[in-house]
C-alpha cells in the first residue's frame, strides 16, 4: 500500500507540473499561486460569510473625506480607497451605532498605513514612539511630527467625544506596543535571522492590531465600557482573536509581502523551524490556523455559558470572537489582497 500525504498536503498530481521545483525552495510567491483554490478551499471551511453593513458606502466616503480634510499624501488617500474600511467595520462590528463605526473605520485606517506608508522601507520605527505617545497622551500633535499623527490625534478626540477618555491609556499602551514589534520586524526584514515559531507567534498576536479594534470597540453600548475593568478571559479571547486574524492574513496574502521583498512571514518562520519546503509549510500552517480556531471557539463558549458572569461580559465575549470570521470574509473582497479572482495568479 503507497504511503498517505501528510494531513491537509495537497496532491502534487494536481498542481501544474511546471511549478513543482519553485515549491521546494523559498520560494514563496510561487509556491502561493498553484496551491490558492486548496489554501482558500481550506480557510473557508466551517466559516459564515457576511453581508455588508448598509452604512458602508457612507462610510467610505466619510473615511475618504476624513483622510483629504487633514491634508495626508496621495498615497495616503489612495490606500485609503483601496482597503476598503468601511466594508471591514460595517461587517465586524454590525451592532455598533454610527461614531463607533467611524472611530473604528479611522483605527484600521491609521493601521493600514503605518503599514504600508509610514513603517514602509528603511525608515526606522522607534521615531514614531514618543510623538505618538505624546499625541495620544496630551491631544496635541507636536509641530515637527510625522503626517500619521494628524489622524491619530482625530481618532484620540472622537473616543474622547464618545466617553471613552479612560480607554486611552490602555489604547496608548496597545499602540506602543504594536509599534515595538514592528521594530524587531524591521531587524528581521533587514538580516537578522528569523524568529522561533513562539515568538513569531507572539509578534503576529500585536502586530495584527485587532486587539487595538476590539479595545475601541467597548464605545458599542452593551459591552464592557470605558471605566470598568475588562476581564481577563476577554483578554485572552482578544489577543486569540487577534492571532487568529494575523495567521489568516497570512496564509491568504502572503504572496503579497513576498513578491514586495519581506523575508518575514509564518511560512518562512514554520520552513525554518522545522526545515520544510514551502508547500508543505503551507500545510502546517493551516493545520495551526485550524487547531486555534478550535482553541477560540471553546474559549468563547465556555465565556458564554458561564451563567456567573455578568451579561454584559457573557455578551462582549460573543462580539471578540464574532470578528474573525468578518474580517475574513473583508479579506476575500477587498481589492487590497486580490482574493477575488479564483485563478492562480493574481
Amino acid at each position: 500500500m503507497p504511503p498517505q500525504m501528510p494531513l491537509l498536503f495537497p496532491d502534487l498530481r494536481t498542481t501544474d507540473p511546471k511549478t513543482t521545483d519553485s515549491r521546494t525552495t523559498d520560494d514563496i510567491s510561487g509556491s502561493f499561486r498553484p496551491l490558492k483554490p486548496w489554501i482558500l478551499s481550506h480557510l473557508g471551511k466551517g466559516r459564515e460569510t457576511y453581508p455588508a453593513h448598509p452604512q458602508t458606502e457612507q462610510l467610505e466616503s466619510a473615511i475618504l473625506s476624513w483622510a483629504a480634510n487633514l491634508g495626508l499624501s496621495k498615497v495616503h488617500v489612495e490606500i485609503a480607497a483601496q482597503a476598503t474600511p468601511g466594508h471591514l467595520v460595517g461587517l465586524f462590528a454590525p451592532h455598533a451605532p454610527w461614531n463607533v463605526l467611524l472611530a473604528l473605520a479611522k483605527l484600521q485606517m491609521i493601521l493600514f498605513w503605518l503599514n504600508t506608508v509610514d513603517l514602509g522601507g528603511d525608515q526606522p520605527v522607534g521615531h514614531l514612539m514618543e510623538p505618538v505617545r505624546e499625541t495620544l497622551e496630551t491631544g496635541h500633535v507636536p509641530s515637527d511630527g510625522p503626517d500619521i499623527l494628524r489622524p491619530l490625534a482625530s481618532l484620540r478626540d472622537d473616543i474622547v467625544a464618545a466617553d471613552g477618555a479612560a480607554l486611552i491609556p490602555g489604547f496608548t499602551d496597545l499602540l506602543l506596543g504594536f509599534l515595538h514589534e514592528y521594530t524587531a520586524r524591521q531587524a528581521w526584514e533587514n538580516g537578522e535571522p528569523l524568529p522561533s515559531l513562539d515568538r513569531y507567534l507572539r509578534h503576529r498576536t500585536r502586530t495584527a492590531g485587532i486587539v487595538l479594534g476590539m479595545w475601541v470597540q467597548r464605545l458599542q453600548p452593551g459591552l464592557v465600557g470605558p471605566g470598568k475593568a475588562l476581564p481577563e478571559p476577554l483578554l485572552h479571547l482578544m489577543k486569540q482573536g487577534s492571532l487568529l486574524v494575523g495567521l489568516d492574513n497570512d496564509l491568504h496574502s502572503c504572496h503579497v509581502g513576498a513578491e514586495s521583498g519581506e523575508r518575514l512571514s509564518l511560512i518562512g518562520v514554520i520552513c525554518q523551524e522545522y526545515g520544510i519546503p514551502v508547500d508543505m509549510a503551507f500545510s502546517c500552517s493551516l493545520t495551526l490556523n485550524a487547531a486555534m480556531r478550535y482553541e477560540n471557539a471553546n474559549a468563547a463558549a465556555s465565556i458564554c455559558s458561564d451563567a456567573s458572569l455578568p451579561e454584559e461580559v457573557r455578551r462582549h465575549a460573543q462580539a471578540i470572537f464574532y470578528w474573525v470570521d468578518p474580517v475574513y470574509t473583508w479579506s476575500l473582497e477587498t481589492p487590497r489582497y486580490g482574493l477575488q479572482s479564483t485563478e492562480s495568479g493574481h
